[in-house]
């Protein structure tokens, strides 16, 4: 049995004219939608053996916020990459966790819409999930988690998961 969570980066600013979109940093509500992230990981249970980070400012400043509250050697667990922040393909997310997944039993993606949403909504078995919670409309900060009775991350596909939660930040 495999384990992902899906966390779609935290509200980023809009404010700085020029600033590419790469570079957006975090709002304020951001950053403490990030720290609630990590608490909300550890509250669930959701501790990755490895995560998967797009190497985007909003999404390293996300995770660095989320890390406190998890176990140390998360830390360590991190791996960022450039092809999480380009990805644009129609499977979303999914050719890329099944490829970098790795040994990993509990697996993390740090990630940017509409590759989030595309990939949490392909991944349900049940479909109907789709409309009883936010993944269509997947929000900033958000957390989906799904279990899989695969063994190896190549063998992900599409219809396979199983959500086992959905969480979003508080609203202040």
């Amino acid at each position: 049995m495999l384990n992902l969570v899906l966390v779609r980066h935290a509200k980023s600013a809009w404010h700085t004219p020029g600033l590419a979109d790469f570079d957006r940093p975090l709002a304020p509500r951001g950053r403490e939608a990030a720290a609630w992230i990590g608490r909300q990981l550890a509250a669930a249970g959701l501790v990755p053996d490895r995560v998967l980070c797009s190497t985007a400012r909003r999404t390293r400043e996300t995770l660095e916020l989320a890390l406190p509250a998890l176990p140390a050697a998360v830390r360590e667990a991190v791996s960022w990459h450039d092809e999480i922040y380009e990805q644009r393909d129609d499977d979303g997310y999914l050719t890329f966790l099944a490829s970098r997944g790795g040994t990993a039993s509990a697996l993390m993606l740090v990630g940017h819409n509409p590759a989030t949403a595309v990939t949490a909504v392909g991944l349900l078995a049940d479909r109907s999930e789709a409309t009883r919670t936010p993944l269509l409309d997947y929000p900033t900060g958000g957390i989906a988690a799904f279990a899989f009775a695969i063994e190896r991350w190549s063998d992900l596909a599409p219809g396979t998961g199983r959500l086992l939660g959905f969480w979003r930040p508080p609203r202040e």
